[in-house]
């Protein structure tokens, strides 16, 4: 079994570390909003296992240094997410112009 960390210690961190989130249940999962986004996909069962947790605080972009000071075992302080690593953001990718022509293909 992989590690995991007890829900309600998950639940102290968002407490302080990220005032005004909401969580509810859905059918297969339980539901985290925060900051105007929607994290969809956090296990129902208890104990969690410590990848969603990681998973969690890089979506919700929830400060490393505050998830840390909750759980050290799972969130190492100084690991704030790169633009590249926040879903939804596009790694900068150089346009496509040809060489010969200068135009783009």
């Amino acid at each position: 079994m992989s590690a995991s960390t007890h829900l309600s210690t998950v639940i102290k961190m968002l407490d302080e570390c990220a005032p005004g989130y909401t969580i509810r249940l859905a059918n297969h999962s339980r539901v985290i909003q925060f900051a105007g986004k929607v994290y969809r996909t956090f296990p129902k069962h208890d104990p969690v296992e410590n990848g969603h947790i990681r998973k969690l605080v890089r979506f919700l972009r929830i400060r490393t240094s505050c998830a840390a000071k909750h759980l050290p075992g799972v969130i190492s302080d100084g690991q704030e997410p790169t633009e590249s690593a926040i879903p939804g953001s596009k790694p900068n990718a150089p346009s496509k112009v040809s060489a010969k022509s200068g135009k783009k293909r």
